[in-house]
């Protein structure tokens, strides 16, 4: 992926990379990949610094989408007007949440957005979208581990893993589903 992603912005004539990481799912994968891309960089010979920034996207309240995902963290948007974005990602689920980052980036004359994510899940519910990078595909089960959680447990497991049915109720919250 690191690869793909150095020659994309190579071919794009990129000056500079800004990482968005959508915190929390994404801080470990982001601390991976800045590392592989700093070999990668370095290995080509390639001048492409890199900046990171945060921004925290809620979605999940137990295993259910709340199909309006909460945005906070971006203090100054005037901060990427005419930059390069690669937003890194945990996992692509339905695709409302990373679609409602995209559509709100779309606002912010960047010179180019794009999405690393290192799970896709395989789902018919959602908006279909395929990031420009991707790591995995998964299937259609509520997966943890490797800063991926349930209710905040499970983020500190080093390897990803299917979160079974007795997990789930063990660590469910209290949560009112509101009629769609």
């Amino acid at each position: 992926m690191s690869m793909d992603i150095v020659e994309a912005y190579e071919a794009s004539k990129a000056k500079s990379i800004t990482l968005m990481c959508v915190l929390k799912g994404g801080f470990k994968f982001l601390g991976d990949l800045v590392e592989v891309l700093e070999r990668t960089i370095r290995a080509r010979g390639t001048l492409l610094p890199m900046s990171v920034e945060f921004v925290r996207v809620k979605s999940y309240v137990n295993d259910v989408s709340t199909h309006e995902p909460i945005l906070t963290g971006m203090e100054d948007p005037s901060e990427y007007k005419n930059k390069d974005i690669l937003i890194v990602e945990d996992i692509i689920d339905t695709g409302r949440t990373i679609k409602k980052l995209l559509n709100y980036m779309g606002t912010l004359s960047t010179r180019s957005v794009k999405v690393a994510s290192l799970l896709v899940k395989r789902t018919q519910d959602g908006v279909n979208y395929r990031p420009e990078f991707a790591g995995f595909e998964v299937p259609d089960r509520f997966v943890v581990g490797y800063a991926l959680d349930y209710n905040e447990h499970f983020r500190d497991l080093h390897h990803i893993c299917v979160i079974n049915e007795t997990g789930q109720q063990k660590f469910s919250v209290p949560f009112e589903s509101k009629p769609l």
